[in-house]
């Protein structure tokens, strides 16, 4: 299993330096800092639309920071989902830890995607069955079928998602 995010400071390290509301997701500073009060929120948004704070040096999303704190236990190797799609929404009850597959499916549908579903082309050349699935996880193609309608190309893809991701499907 690959997580490109590296391991956290240790518990202890992160419980002295910051507290967690797991309502709301928003970490606060228990010291003061050189530049920051005890009691002022911690962090800063990236362009990524992820929240990161720097703990010793170190930048590191809030999301993990807030599942340490938490857990106590590192996510590390796993990744932390947002199950709602908001990057910056860092509820506890909007995380979960998971594969990088399992939250490589809870993605919503690329930039580049030209039919508006994931996992479905339509090839025009088909003229009988131009809605083509296939979902793609962990270096492996599943080759789904060709439909006559983007309505059963639907069902077939979401059957087979469900399949393969459990509860981690995002259609």
């Amino acid at each position: 299993m690959y997580c490109k995010a590296k391991k956290l400071p240790p518990f202890d390290v992160v419980n002295e330096l910051l507290t967690y509301n797991i309502i709301t997701g928003v970490l606060t500073w228990k010291v003061n800092k050189s530049n920051v009060k005890a009691g002022t929120k911690a962090g800063y948004l990236k362009k990524t639309g992820y929240f990161y704070v720097s703990i010793n040096k170190q930048e590191c999303a809030a999301h993990r920071v807030a599942w340490l704190l938490v857990t106590k236990k590192d996510p590390w190797p796993y990744e932390v989902d947002h199950i709602n799609h908001n990057k910056s929404d860092n509820a506890f009850k909007n995380l979960r830890k998971a594969t990088i597959q399992q939250n490589s499916s809870n993605r919503l549908k690329g930039i580049n995607n030209t039919s508006g579903h994931k996992s479905i082309t339509y090839q025009s050349h088909q003229t009988s069955n131009p809605w083509v699935v296939c979902i793609h996880q962990q270096n492996r193609s599943h080759y789904v079928g060709s439909f006559p309608t983007l309505e059963m190309a639907l069902k077939a893809r979401d059957k087979k998602g469900k399949e393969l991701y459990g509860k981690f499907y995002n259609p």
